[in-house]
């Protein structure tokens, strides 16, 4: 008895968590985009022709490799470091094939102070052998952050995703 209790009140206590680890990303966009701009302090981060264009490029992109990169600018990380939103989103998102997991998520958090800011690249696994951590990080500190501190985030995001 004691152990059915205690294996129910596990259950409960890992469900809960799982739920509250999850709140603050949010839900993929319908109909699904590649391009996805949930900022509502700098809904013009990228213009419509910008946005257009990338989404042009990353779903070519898909169709010619089977690999999909999926940008999304946001406000807050809700409480997770860049990494894990990202990675968060990649897992719900679905970014990629489940199988082969080989989506890639970019995020831009924009808004905020100095410091505040932040950016993240994160590969699905099927793609690390391609694609190592130091890789898009030196991607990162090469396309993404030069272009950003200039201003031009189409340039940042646009050098970012032919690189990868």
């Amino acid at each position: 008895m004691f152990k059915h209790i205690l294996s129910s009140l596990l259950l409960i206590c890992l469900v809960t968590a799982q739920a509250i680890g999850q709140s603050g990303i949010p839900s993929k966009p319908s109909p699904p985009r590649l391009v996805n701009n949930l900022s509502k302090e700098m809904p013009y981060f990228l213009s419509q022709p910008e946005i257009e264009a990338l989404e042009a490029k990353l779903t070519a992109f898909e169709r010619e490799t089977s690999n999909q990169i999926t940008v999304v600018i946001v406000d807050d990380l809700a409480g997770f470091e860049p990494w894990e939103y990202a990675t968060e989103i990649g897992d719900q998102w679905q970014v990629g094939q489940a199988k082969e997991d080989n989506g890639i998520v970019i995020l831009i958090k924009p808004t905020g102070g100095k410091g505040e800011r932040k950016y993240f690249i994160a590969i699905g696994r099927g793609l690390e052998g391609k694609i190592p951590d130091v890789t898009a990080r030196r991607i990162e500190e090469k396309e993404l952050v030069p272009n950003f501190k200039n201003g031009n985030y189409y340039l940042g995001i646009d050098k970012t995703v032919d690189a990868l």
